[in-house]
């Protein structure tokens, strides 16, 4: 014993010496068949060890209470330092230069042998260090990655008990699951490695829906289109009518089978594995080289079993061939057969040929209610946002936002000034220089985000501001991108659109009006600000101009109603004079030329509602309200905007007999203000609750900076006394009617 002890030690340390030698280029430099010899022996010892032992280990894996009894079975070897060799030498596997396969398959083999001689910190980590191997070895081994993964490693570690028994807390392997799905869908193209792995969480793991949504939140943009899709693939619908079925149910790479594993199989590589048998002495007796458990097909599980008559053999579940929409009881009665949950107990799954079961409602609840099926591993179509806990409704939220974001402008000269815009992402390096993703695939992507937002996402009275928020300004975003789209996209895209998106976004208008607004705002709350140029670092102006278009792209649905250009237009024209410098206020001429076109304006409005939210601040208001609407009728008319002259001199003729009644009334007024004042002990408003108020951005105190360019300096001088204010107010009138007669050819000195 002291001697196997002494050589095992050993062995450590000449994997040690080959990492330290790969890592600093010491000759002689170790190749990958010279580690895979060292690891050979690890694999071998280590099923002598298990083989003795009398006890199963495989059992007592499934509970971490029962740790210290499993490990107390072996004898003392250095089983620790052996796997963080093992973890060290990861590090270093894009530095062997020949031998890599042979080098993979060894240590994948070990690493199976090595887990039931592990403590319970070392086994939560190693089904990542073991995915985590797909991005280092070459891909012709992703597949053996995988099998490792689903038959050796998940099953015994995620599904483990705490020691507390308490099921509802998971443990860190099961808590680790986003991370392994992310590498796998990351490193791996072929779609059958990503759903045989998401089909066996699926069948160890409950909720696996909340490390999904995990991946598309905040996963690369590769792992994140496969897990949408799957997502949509594997989970039943939560609304039939929402989706096209061809996209959803599309055929994925047929998976490639596991195999018997007994080495002796008559039909050795072409069997498909049917039963498992958990005992130790078994497995290493009848596969020498593979770590328990045993996996056999039908006709070599017959033939052990008819030899050893009390061991138990356990059915295995097979892939899942096609994805039904409807239930797949074969005695089904319910009218509604739609399937709204999927099985992967062995139980349910012997009614359909051992694969995972689809049942509609009314079977669901025949098959798993308080006296039966109450420990199987069902998971049901996703319920609305607002019924989820608060992490999957976060994940859920970003997983929108993030599939959204996948569209992206399939022209660069879109946008004038777009090669000068450096993202932070680009800023920090951490941007990729190949697109993993055609962009034709990206503009396609973002129909996932649409139907999750439509079909889980209908607000309540409840719907907290900032969530909901966030979900419309990513979506107005999204409206903004896919205007550029090719025509087979377009027709797809604007189908959706027009078919589900604008009655949703009219629903959401009517019933949080001011939550909808406030994201077509200039300066948005900052829960708002998300997409596009808000993960940019651009400057003011150019914030101002995206925005005009994000707003402009959603005209042609007529989503802009008067109500809604009444409320926003003047934030937009408040901002333009504040915000914009006056020699780049050129770059707005022709996207307000487009809006604000009385003839062929997009917004079929006629030119009175078109200005009527200007016209409305020259009637029963202040000098100082009328002063700013003129500085914004100032700005149009500089960037050469007609304004039609009957509707000028209606507004400027209802602004002078407001400023005369003002001044016939001021004496009047200031005296009832210090009558009133003195008797409530309150101030008296200048005008009538009802008139409009200046206009004055950020007032709400919830939203930053909208740059970080410094703001420029006003442009207008600040006058204090209503004399003042009138003189001014008159002289623009004066300046803004003249520029517009010259811009409209109006013949001079013919009078009006």
């Amino acid at each position: 014993m002291a001697t196997r002890a002494a050589t095992f030690t050993a062995r450590i340390r000449n994997l040690h010496d080959y990492q330290l030698r790969l890592l600093h280029n010491i000759m002689p430099v170790p190749s990958g068949v010279d580690i895979a010899n060292t690891l050979k022996y690890f694999s071998q010892t280590l099923l002598t060890v298990l083989k003795d032992v009398p006890s199963s280990p495989m059992e007592m894996l499934k509970s971490q209470e029962k740790d210290s009894v499993r490990l107390g079975l072996y004898p003392i070897l250095d089983y620790k330092g052996l796997y963080s060799a093992i973890v060290q030498l990861t590090d270093v596997v894009p530095l062997i230069q020949c031998g890599l396969n042979v080098f993979g398959q060894a240590m994948l083999q070990c690493l199976g042998c090595l887990l039931p001689f592990l403590d319970h910190d070392m086994i939560d980590t190693l089904p990542y260090m073991t995915a985590s191997m797909v991005a280092v070895l070459p891909s012709e081994l992703h597949q053996e990655i995988i099998n490792s993964l689903c038959f050796y490693i998940l099953p015994f570690t995620i599904t483990r008990r705490n020691a507390d028994d308490d099921d509802e807390q998971e443990n860190y392997a099961s808590r680790s699951v986003a991370a392994i799905i992310m590498m796998v869908f990351q490193y791996s193209e072929d779609p059958a490695h990503h759903c045989q792995l998401l089909e066996c969480l699926m069948t160890n793991k409950k909720n696996v829906v909340k490390d999904l949504l995990c991946v598309i939140a905040y996963g690369t943009s590769g792992a994140r289109a496969s897990a949408a899709k799957l997502l949509f693939y594997y989970w039943p619908t939560f609304n039939p009518n929402l989706f096209d079925r061809r996209v959803v149910l599309q055929k994925f790479s047929n998976l490639v089978p596991f195999v018997c594993q007994h080495d002796m199989c008559p039909n050795a590589g072409n069997a498909e594995a049917a039963k498992v048998c958990y005992d130790h002495c078994i497995s290493i007796t009848f596969a020498s080289d593979s770590p328990p458990p045993l996996y056999l097909c039908i006709e070599c599980a017959n033939e052990i079993h008819r030899e050893h008559p009390n061991q138990m053999f356990f059915d295995i579940l097979h892939p899942m061939q096609q994805v039904s929409m409807t239930c797949e009881n074969k005695n089904c009665r319910a009218s509604d057969k739609y399937a709204v949950s999927i099985c992967f107990s062995t139980e349910c799954a012997s009614y359909n040929g051992n694969h995972p079961i689809r049942y509609c409602q009314q079977c669901h609840n025949i098959r798993h209610n308080n006296r039966r099926g109450g420990d199987h591993i069902v998971h049901t179509s996703l319920p609305q946002l607002w019924d989820m806990d608060a992490e999957v409704q976060t994940y859920m939220v970003e997983s929108i936002v993030s599939l959204l974001k996948e569209a992206k402008h399939l022209n660069s000269d879109i946008s004038k000034g777009s090669a000068d815009i450096h993202s932070k992402a680009s800023l920090l390096n951490v941007l990729t220089t190949e697109d993993p993703i055609p962009l034709e695939e990206r503009q396609l992507l973002g129909r996932y985000g649409v139907w999750l937002l439509v079909g889980l996402c209908t607000p309540h009275e409840d719907t907290p501001a900032e969530i909901l928020g966030r979900l419309l300004s990513m979506l107005f975003h999204w409206f903004d991108i896919t205007s550029y789209t090719f025509d087979d996209q377009e027709s797809t895209l604007e189908r959706l659109k027009t078919e589900f998106v604008c009655g949703w976004l009219s629903d959401v208008c009517s019933s949080h009006f001011k939550v909808f607004v406030s994201c077509l705002l200039p300066h948005p709350p900052d829960y708002a600000r998300v997409g596009g140029h808000w993960d940019t670092l651009i400057s003011r102006t150019s914030h101002l101009k995206d925005g005009l278009n994000r707003l402009f792209s959603l005209v042609p649905y007529e989503i802009i109603t008067s109500e809604i250009w009444d409320y926003v237009m003047p934030h937009w024209m408040e901002a333009m004079v504040n915000d914009v410098p006056e020699k780049e206020q050129h770059e707005l001429k022709n996207l307000l030329s487009k809006i604000l076109d009385p003839d062929m304006s997009p917004l079929g409005f006629d030119a009175k509602k078109l200005y009527y939210f200007v016209a409305v601040r020259f009637k029963k208001t202040s000098a100082r309200v009328q002063e700013q609407a003129l500085n914004w009728l100032q700005i149009l008319t500089a960037q050469d905007i007609v304004i039609p002259l009957p509707q000028l001199f209606a507004m400027f003729n209802d602004g002078v007999r407001v400023m005369k009644g003002n001044s016939k009334d001021d004496k009047l007024t200031k005296t009832c203000k210090h009558e009133e004042s003195g008797r409530r002990g309150s101030p008296v408003k200048d005008v009538d609750d009802t008139s409009p108020s200046p206009v004055r951005e950020d007032s709400s105190g919830n939203t930053s900076g909208l740059s970080d360019d410094e703001a420029p300096t006003s442009r207008h001088v600040e006058f204090e006394t209503d004399a003042e204010l009138t003189l001014s107010c008159c002289i623009l009138m004066l300046d803004v009617l003249l520029r517009q007669m010259e811009l409209q050819e109006v013949e001079k000195h013919n009078g009006v």
